[in-house]
């Protein structure tokens, strides 16, 4: 049995320098390899490669863009929050996920109001009717010391049946 000894770790100066000559013309010998193999080389690699990666997606892919409503139904217990940017949302306890925009809490004037998420307020896209009628009163409500955003979310929650 023979032990070799090194002075250093790594590879070799001399390794190194053919393993940079090898990488520098690599498309010189692959087109020689094809050349020589008639593309059997390249075809060769190509069949590893798909042979590691994954298969494709068969089929059509579903995203589940259902409304909230159909979500609430599937389970989760809905919640009412006023995040840090004013808004006001309603949300699935148990995944976080977002089931409305109710709306904003807007400043005008030294005021704050809840603006109600509706087509005249601005609002892309408005609630469901379901949703828009028990809160209809609540739209331009004042945001005060006599009704603050922890009373305007439960007055919500109340409404829409969460609490």
């Amino acid at each position: 049995m023979v032990d070799i000894i090194s002075r250093k770790d790594g590879p070799r100066r001399e390794d190194a320098a053919a393993k940079r000559l090898i990488e520098n013309n690599r498309a010189t010998i692959t087109h020689l390899a094809d050349r020589l193999t008639q593309g059997g080389y390249s075809a060769g690699i190509a069949a590893k490669r798909a042979a590691a990666a994954p298969p494709p997606l068969s089929g059509r892919l579903i995203h589940d863009l259902a409304p909230g409503d159909r979500r609430r139904a599937e389970g989760g217990k809905p919640q009412i929050k006023i995040s840090l940017n004013d808004r006001v949302v309603a949300y699935d306890g148990d995944s976080g996920r977002q089931l409305h925009l109710l709306g904003m809490i807007r400043h005008e004037a030294q005021t704050r109001y809840f603006a109600l998420a509706t087509k005249e307020n601005g609002f892309i896209s408005a609630l469901p009717d379901d949703v828009l009628a028990p809160l209809a009163e609540l739209d331009g409500q004042i945001i005060d010391k006599a009704c603050p955003e922890s009373l305007l979310a439960e007055e919500i929650a109340e409404r829409l049946g969460y609490a």
